[in-house]
This record gives structure tokens, sequence and C-alpha cells, in this order.
């Protein structure tokens, strides 16, 4: 029996603690993770003295801003790679080009997801392995692009036929404006306190559903359509 596809986006900052979820879910079910690296490629930009910039939760790119992307997605990577290693996990990281993506020209070198070459994949899924992918896009041209991973994880969450979409974040879930978790949400009414990068994460709920992705979940709140 072919065993049901979660993806599961991971951000940056929650990589060791993911690791021991990623390796108890890979055990019943075919994990593809996506993860994103926001503090450290913000971090390693500071370090560099490349300004940070953001715009409706995105990263506004340039070529500087890029290339601290890139450095910092592959460190993740490398990271997550060896946590799940650790822990009996035959994972396989892709620091760039599974996502195919269209410039997004008022942000800068930045891509929307039109689709993803899926097939080595699902090849590390049929062996029972766990693929690592960084959102790192292409071009029609082969430009690199960054793209946000919760829309990356959101495409390749479609383009696998995942029957499930997570979004593991650094808070409980989905807060309403006292702050308490909201259990259960609908993509189409975001919540008022909503902002920043939570906003991208709704939107990508709200596509993944209308494209067919069965459950949703930011954290422990479930998304509905």
């Amino acid at each position: 029996m072919t065993r049901p596809v979660t993806v599961i986006k991971v951000g940056g900052g929650a990589t060791r603690d993911a690791a021991r979820l990623i390796a108890a879910r890979s055990a019943s079910e075919s994990v593809c993770v996506v993860h994103g690296g926001g503090p450290q490629i913000t971090a390693l930009m500071r370090e560099l003295r490349v300004e940070p910039r953001f715009h409706a939760g995105r990263r506004i790119t340039d070529e500087a801003a890029l290339a601290c992307v890139e450095q910092a997605l592959r460190l993740v990577s490398a990271e997550l790679c060896g946590a799940l290693d650790s822990l009996g996990v035959a994972a396989s990281g892709y620091p760039g080009g599974v996502v195919i993506a269209v410039p997004v020209p008022e942000l800068g070198l930045v891509g929307s997801p039109v689709g993803a070459q899926t097939t080595e994949l699902e090849a590390v899924l049929a062996r029972g392995g766990v693929p690592v992918v960084s959102p790192l896009g292409r071009g029609a041209a082969g430009e690199l692009l960054n793209v946000n991973a919760d829309d990356a994880a959101a495409e390749i969450a479609l383009r696998l036929g995942a029957s499930e979409l997570c979004f593991l974040t650094d808070v409980a879930g989905v807060l309403d404006e006292q702050g308490s978790l909201i259990e259960t949400l609908s993509a189409a009414l975001p919540p008022a306190a909503a902002s920043g990068g939570m906003l991208p994460k709704l939107a990508a709920c709200a596509r993944a559903l209308a494209a067919g992705v069965e459950t949703v979940r930011i954290g422990a709140t479930e998304v509905t359509a």
C-alpha cells in the first residue's frame, strides 16, 4: 500500500526540534521537508551590512541579498539533514532548483512558484527517505530566484499530491488579537491579528486547500477552506 505523503515546512529557527517530529512521522508516512532560513539569512545580511527589507512578509531581494539567502539556506539544509541522519532517517538535501518560478519584479530577485521538479523527490520517498528542499527556485532562463518557503511548500505539496501540509512555527499556531491560539480557522477569513510572516503562510494554506490538499495546519491550528 502506498503511504500517504505529508509535506512539512520547517522554519530556520526550529531545525533541531523539527527533526525529531519528522523522524517520528516518517515511520508511518512519506515525508518531504521544505525549510526556510529567515533568522540565518537576516543574521548573515546584517553581518555583511546588507539591510534586510520586507514587504507583506516577503523578503525584498537584490543580488547581495540573494547571495546571503543562498549561503544561509545551504547551512540550514546541512544542519537539518545532519540532525535527521543522526536520528536514523535517510535525508537527501536539495539546495535549489526544485521549484519552478516566475519573477516578481517589485520584490527584486524573488519568484512566485508555478511548478516543481518532483521526480527525484518521489524517488527518495519511494525508498523510504526524506527529501529536504530549500526554497530557491529557477526561472525560465535558469536564473536563481528567492521563493518564500511557505509558497514553495504549498507548491511542492500539490505537485506531490500530498494529503497533508504542515507548517511548523516558533509559536503555538495562529493567534487572535489577545494572543490566544485559534484552533481552527478559515483560510478565506484570516484573523485581524495576522501580520508579517503569518500572511504568506495563510496565503499558502488557501492555495494548497484549493488545489486539493486535504489537511493544512499551522502549528496546532487547522486551516480549512
